[in-house]
């Protein structure tokens, strides 16, 4: 029996990146310290399920760094995955577990996504928990313009690609009454650049105005919070004169060369480099008022979502199918779950038929017993099973013997009696790092459509992740056994596993 493990599958949050902000100043050394040993404690605990001990661990932190919007991403996804913790597996399990409140908790999410939100605007983890967390609330419409945002950023981000394509559906299905947007935050939305200051910097940049008129532009972008930018980490200016390239770069972004984003990312680094000069947040008091301002409001909004949800009896599906594809599959569990006869001797399974034809090539002729899929998957695999097929029955084959060709044909039968292999795709934790099992030559192929190793909970994998693992397992029920290169299918270590609807991608 074979197994087939993810390398470095256990997610390592990155560390450095927190390293940067905490080293900027020698007066944080000790804080730094002790921060980093809670950020290592908590990520432990976040990706074994443990999330309250992981929260308490995260306040302790923004108690040190309030405006880290790493950490309130990282407090956030750990409420998100509480919410069903009394029905995932492979989360708390305790003599005492809490009851939470799951609209509750959806909603205290919520906000620590929005504050990371405000304090980094390109926060791709934040505006897809906020996607999510307005989904989990029924509001389909108001998550769907979140993960819409996100590919503004990331124009190739499948998890929120996953998001809208099943959103898509719910909505369809189920039109939901919605709670309406206070005019504050709607207006804080359209919180864009003026078209005035693109004109500035088309004009300074052909010198028809002077460097103050265009500074007065970038002024504007930083009082409106549209650069956001802390004077704690901004050095002092050490010259009066703007280096002629950003003249260009602000004539190529008034005419549409480089994107707002590239744009302000520029200006800012000059900004907190000391090449342009403009007044910005006096500390880092002043960036947490506004936090709480923005955030207060933000709250006023998802309580009024939650007494309509309670007033109108609003029915919700979420919109992570992961949710409701581990529920369902630990209803049944035997449906799905194979692994009983992963024991079973070999001659408890139909024998493999091969024969050598006139030309001098074998053929091998398995007759494959597919399983049934579990429940409410998002994806069908049975084309990702005909493409591993495929990717076999195409493979040059030789015998170690007498170096003869070999070519593969799979024929799938409706009995178990007649099979020499059983494929089966399961839900179940198969161990650390243990992404699917196979017999050598005959018996059971399970493959996992999902892990833990991402955020702690059950979170379904990509289909490509999915066809990848079964190919190698079906490699195995051919009677392959592991592959020393890396570039190899029987690898027994997958470079990069894809997870649909994770938010620490």
């Amino acid at each position: 029996m074979h197994n087939y493990v993810v390398k470095n599958f256990t997610r390592s949050l990155s560390i450095f990146s927190f390293m940067i902000i905490f080293f900027m100043s020698p007066a944080f050394s000790e804080e730094t310290d002790n921060a980093t040993e809670l950020i290592n404690e908590a990520e432990q605990y976040l990706l074994k399920g443990e999330y309250r001990k992981s929260i308490i661990i995260y306040d302790n932190i923004l108690e040190i760094f309030p405006a880290d919007p790493e950490i309130h991403e990282l407090k956030g996804i750990a409420l998100s995955n509480i919410r069903l913790q009394s029905t995932l597996a492979g989360q708390e399990t305790e003599n005492h577990p809490v009851k939470y409140d799951i609209l509750e908790t959806n909603k205290l999410s919520m906000l620590e996504f929005y504050k990371a939100l405000e304090i980094n605007p390109n926060s791709v983890i934040a505006l897809n928990g906020l996607g999510l967390g307005f989904g989990n609330f029924g509001e389909y419409n108001e998550a769907k313009k979140y993960f819409e945002r996100t590919l503004k950023i990331e124009p190739d981000n499948f998890v929120a690609k996953n998001y809208i394509i099943h959103l898509e559906k719910i909505i369809k299905k189920y039109p939901t009454k919605y709670t309406e947007k206070p005019s504050f935050l709607l207006n804080l939305e359209i919180n864009e650049i003026p078209s005035w200051v693109k004109t500035n910097a088309g004009w300074w940049g052909s010198d028809k105005i002077s460097d103050s008129d265009f500074i007065a532009g970038i002024q504007y972008l930083t009082k409106n919070g549209i650069i956001k930018v802390d004077s704690e980490t901004v050095k002092k200016k050490s010259s009066n004169i703007i280096p002629v390239w950003i003249k260009n770069n602000a004539e190529w972004w008034s005419v549409g060369q480089i994107s707002d984003k590239e744009f302000l990312t520029g200006i800012k680094y000059l900004i907190t480099n000391g090449v342009i000069n403009v007044d910005t947040q006096k500390n880092s008091e002043m960036v947490e008022k506004e936090l709480k301002k923005t955030a207060w409001e933000f709250k006023r909004y998802l309580e009024k979502i939650k007494r309509d949800i309670k007033n109108d009896g609003r029915y919700i599906e979420y919109p992570n199918p992961s949710d409701s594809v581990i529920i369902k599959y630990f209803k049944e569990p035997h449906k799905w779950n194979l692994g009983q006869f992963l024991d079973r001797p070999k001659d408890y399974f139909e024998p493999v038929k091969a024969y050598l034809t006139d030309d001098d090539v074998y053929i091998v002729h398995y007759k494959i017993f597919v399983n049934q899929q579990p429940p409410r998957l998002p994806f069908d695999h049975s084309t990702s099973l005909q493409n591993s097929f495929k990717f076999w029955e195409d493979y040059e084959l030789t015998t170690t013997k007498d170096g003869k060709k070999v070519i593969i044909k799979f024929e799938q039968t409706k009995l178990r009696s007649d099979a020499s292999a059983w494929v089966t795709w399961v839900v179940r934790d198969l161990g650390e790092g243990v992404l699917g099992h196979a017999n050598i030559g005959r018996g059971v192929v399970e493959v996992a459509v999902g892990g833990y190793g991402c955020d702690g909970g059950f979170q379904l994998f990509t289909a490509d992740t999915v066809e990848y693992i079964m190919t190698h397992e079906l490699g195995h029920s051919l009677g392959l056994g592991h592959s020393d290169d890396p570039d190899n299918i029987m690898y027994p270590a997958m470079k990069e596993v894809n997870y649909s609807y994770c938010l620490l991608t």
